[in-house]
């Protein structure tokens, strides 16, 4: 059963109920901005240049973006590519992928995301699963797929790099130190291997009639893998451009060509590229794109010089800027906005980041099949420490029992009572690439997608997410919630990080064990963190084994992969 939407009551003021589901390709929104802003800058690389010490820049404009897609479309048509084929983009935070996406889409093909530092086995699952017929990568990414291609269908490769898009001196000046990280490698074109910047010159800018149809192909994005072998959402124009616009509702007092959004997200990720990339795109925002988002220095001189209004991210970055020993040399007064995702977000580093800034960052929560948004707090009402907020406009949500009743049928949860959070919306995927199977166990045959995560819903409709189905840690029959002890544990003055996570134990089933490093300089021992949590948690809860380590292991978007601890641990890959 559908929940009332009780949580319309709760949003801020010029936050619209619902939105008019997209009935337009998403290449509209750039053509759309460009008859707005032409002149405004949209993709502004900053690089840092580490042998003196130098920060080199370019600015691209709506008008010169436009064209140059215009040109990427116009190649990839040339290579003889047919609407509907995938074309891989593996490249960092560049302002070629931007380019190349739209180019992609414009020609009526299919995105594959890809990330840059993914191995050789990874990228030939991607390639070879999603059917990509050309890649558009780096040089220095171009020998890994040399040795995967001929178990793939790839038949192009086209090569960009990271200085291209800056001046000729500034290309010089970069030239030896990329090659010297790896970033940049000798190229010999031909055989299937092209310049993208040269074959671009030798098209035309001409606008390209629109291919395909709202409920296309616009995406094929790979999940994070965290559950097992990464499988590929199909994202509609539809689905992604519908969500843009349930963003830019929530955003509802975002100036349009006025705001200055920071490119920290992966571009290649879901969140980065709907919320960096296409949310700036409908609104006409500048993207201050930085390659290097561990560059914790790098991200505050950006917001302090650039006048970042927009700050999307993922608790680990926000948690290494407050901890970050010069973070209070930089003005950080011009952020307006932040919206974590990602990874649950402590509340000592939302509390921090905002006391540091002025500014508002909040707790959403999405994920891939949903493109991505369901639900986030206010940005600038009533945001609630450890809830996720709210549903989005045009977002039904439905909470049903962990368990089946004994004829198979989903129940739904009493009122208050933990259970999965279902979800139904104009934003779902269309299906699991290739996969009907597993497409029919997450959306049932009413159109629910059941997303396996734990949460409850207050009697205002701000849901908290408990945690992962998979994730539950069962003590002698007993459930343990991993973000539950880790909230305790992040709370500890020495505790910088912290994961949490079930380990196999003969007696109890599982045993509770918490990973935890310490800030610099600070010390404690496992009795002292265990003794800690004992004030805050009844016994079954508090972690049997406390680990410290150097540091966590995280995806490339900061999130914290208990699943890499628990299988160092046991030495069994995880399910």
């Amino acid at each position: 059963m559908t929940l009332e939407p009780i949580w319309r009551t709760h949003y801020e003021d010029g936050v619209a109920e619902a939105v008019d589901t997209v009935n337009h390709l998403l290449t509209q929104d750039l053509t759309e901005t460009v008859s707005r802003h032409p002149g405004h800058t949209a993709l502004h690389l900053v690089l840092k240049y580490l042998p003196l010490g130098l920060t080199l820049q370019s600015k691209i404009t709506y008008r010169e973006l436009d064209l140059a897609s215009n040109r990427v479309a116009h190649a990839l048509k040339s290579l003889g590519l047919q609407p509907g084929e995938r074309v891989a983009i593996m490249l960092p935070n560049i302002p070629q992928y931007v380019i190349s996406l739209y180019g992609i889409l414009k020609a009526g093909l299919v995105v594959v995301n890809a990330n840059p530092i993914y191995t050789a086995p990874e990228l030939e699952h991607i390639f070879s699963d999603s059917n990509a017929k050309a890649v558009i990568c780096m040089s220095g990414g171009l020998e890994t797929v040399r040795s995967i291609q001929a178990n793939t269908e790839i038949e192009h490769i086209l090569i960009t790099d990271i200085n291209e898009t800056l001046s000729g001196l500034a290309r010089k000046l970069t030239a030896r130190p990329l090659k010297e990280l790896g970033h940049i490698a000798d190229v010999v074109y031909g055989g299937g291997v092209y310049n993208l910047h040269l074959l671009m010159s030798q098209q035309t800018a001409r606008s390209m009639a629109p291919a395909g149809e709202p409920d296309s192909m616009a995406v094929l994005q790979y999940t994070g893998g965290t559950t097992g072998v990464p499988r590929a959402a199909v994202l509609t124009h539809r689905s992604l451009g519908t969500n843009t616009s349930q963003t830019r509702a929530w955003f509802a007092k975002a100036r349009d060509g006025e705001e200055v959004m920071m490119g920290a997200l992966p571009f290649f990720h879901i969140f980065g590229l709907a919320i960096t990339v296409l949310l700036s795109v409908r609104i006409g925002a500048r993207i201050v794109i930085t390659p290097n988002p561990r560059d914790t220095e790098q991200n505050l001189r950006l917001v302090s010089k650039e006048g970042i209004t927009v700050f999307p991210g993922v608790p680990a970055l926000y948690n290494a800027a407050i901890n970050h020993e010069k973070a209070g040399e930089y003005d950080l007064s011009s952020v307006e906005y932040c919206i974590s995702g990602g990874a649950p977000l402590p509340m000592e580093v939302q509390e921090t980041f905002n006391r540091m800034t002025g500014g508002n960052l909040v707790e959403g929560y999405g994920l891939t099949e949903c493109s991505p948004v369901v639900a986030a707090n206010p940005l600038k009402g009533e945001a609630r420490d450890g809830k996720i907020g709210l549903p989005f406009p045009s977002t039904e949500i439905r909470i049903v029992n962990v368990e089946q009743d004994e004829d198979g049928n989903y129940v739904d949860a009493e009122p208050g009572a933990e259970g999965e959070l279902c979800v139904r919306g104009p934003q779902l995927m269309k299906e699991y690439w290739q996969q009907p199977e597993a497409t029919a166990e997450t959306i049932d045959e009413d159109g629910w997608l059941h997303t396996g995560d734990i949460v409850t819903m207050d009697d205002d409709g701000y849901l908290a997410v408990v945690d992962r189905k998979k994730e539950l840690i069962l003590v002698g029959g007993f459930n343990v919630v991993p973000r539950e002890v880790e909230e305790v544990l992040y709370a500890h003055p020495a505790v910088l990080e912290a994961a949490v996570a079930g380990i196999p134990d003969e007696s109890s089933g599982e045993r509770v064990k918490a990973w935890v490093v310490l800030h610099e300089g600070q010390q404690a021992t496992e009795d002292e963190i265990r003794d800690y949590c004992r004030q805050s948690l009844t016994g079954y809860k508090v972690p049997r084994e406390v680990e410290f380590k150097d540091e966590l292991p995280k995806s490339l978007v900061g999130k914290i992969l208990r699943r890499l601890l628990v299988e160092a641990e046991t030495g069994q890959t995880a399910a």
